[in-house]
């Protein structure tokens, strides 16, 4: 699972922070991939990424991340927190108590 995460949070960052500056208000893309980690939407390629790496930063706080990783992690997190507060609260009901 650490290979996996490594990368993936460096490309989380990259994407919030792109579609963040890009489209301002209307962030449907995002709303995409956060309806697929939630069941409730179809996935795509990224979408299936994030569904994979979210019980790795939400349920085992990041323990596999290093430092940059940890911290670009809380940056999304709190980026999520402030957009969509309860999108954010079902995300962590669904990956925050899952097993490793």
């Amino acid at each position: 699972m650490k290979l996996n995460i490594l990368p993936l949070v460096s490309v989380l960052l990259f994407f919030f922070n792109f579609i963040e500056c890009q489209l301002g208000g209307g962030n449907s893309y995002v709303e995409k991939q956060l309806l697929c980690a939630l069941d409730r939407g179809p996935c795509d390629g990224l979408g299936k990424q994030v569904k994979d790496s979210l019980p790795e930063i939400i349920g085992n706080h990041c323990q596999n991340c290093n430092p940059r990783q940890y911290a670009n992690a809380r940056r999304i997190a709190s980026f999520v927190r402030s957009k969509y507060p309860l999108v954010w609260n079902e995300l962590v009901d669904k990956y925050g108590n899952q097993q490793q």
